[in-house]
């Protein structure tokens, strides 16, 4: 793929910077239940059927969802636990990716996160692991208020750097945002777990 009239390479997060699946699961669910003696198929069903994708794009509290979940249970834990031990366990930045990243940056290139997580582990994200500090703009969707696929979350973030819609690359494990983002004008690679060899030929590495 060549990188002619690009000028911004947008990187997911999990599942492309971030090896936080593993086996088609999150990598925070799989001990849960022995390190915090709560159930996981209850936290899961409560919270991922429906409560999670609405504080996905700013409509709802992730903290207050766990907070409620809580009460049916009886735990000394608190929502900050258990949000605490969740961004803890998916904080998991593949060396290699980030060195992709690395290489990118010096190509005049502009970097920026393209991420469909919510505002609290958004904040964690660029903060607490650094991921700010790596690019040039965090893009999320609790805070943007729409996520991937929605061709509104691509139009948002030309419209925030002022860009063409061609001037845009998006790197993506998700094969409907790799396809919204084409729809949208944009160039997009599918990136498939591990096969860094097919990124190198999309990045012109």
């Amino acid at each position: 793929m060549p990188l002619d009239g690009i000028r911004v390479i947008a990187w997911d997060f999990d599942g492309v910077l971030n090896s936080n699946i593993q086996n088609g699961a999150l990598v925070w669910s799989q001990n849960f239940e022995r390190d915090l003696g709560l159930p996981v198929q209850s936290f899961a069903k409560f919270l991922f059927q429906g409560r999670f994708q609405r504080a996905m794009i700013g409509a709802g509290d992730l903290k207050q969802d766990v907070s409620e979940w809580l009460l049916l249970h009886e735990t000394p834990h608190t929502a900050d636990d258990i949000l605490a031990y969740w961004f803890a366990k998916d904080a998991l930045p593949d060396p290699q990716m980030l060195g992709y990243l690395e290489q990118m940056s010096g190509r005049n290139l502009t970097n920026i996160i393209a991420t469909n997580n919510e505002a609290l582990r958004a904040d964690y994200i660029e903060h607490d692991m650094g991921i700010g500090a790596l690019v040039d703009h965090f893009f999320a969707a609790g805070r943007m208020q729409v996520a991937k696929p929605d061709i509104a979350y691509f139009k948002h973030i030309e419209a925030a750097l002022d860009l063409s819609p061609s001037a845009f690359l998006l790197i993506d494990d998700m094969s409907d945002n790799v396809d919204a983002a084409r729809q949208s004008g944009w160039q997009a690679h599918h990136y498939l777990a591990d096969n860094y060899t097919a990124l190198e030929r999309a990045l012109g590495l």
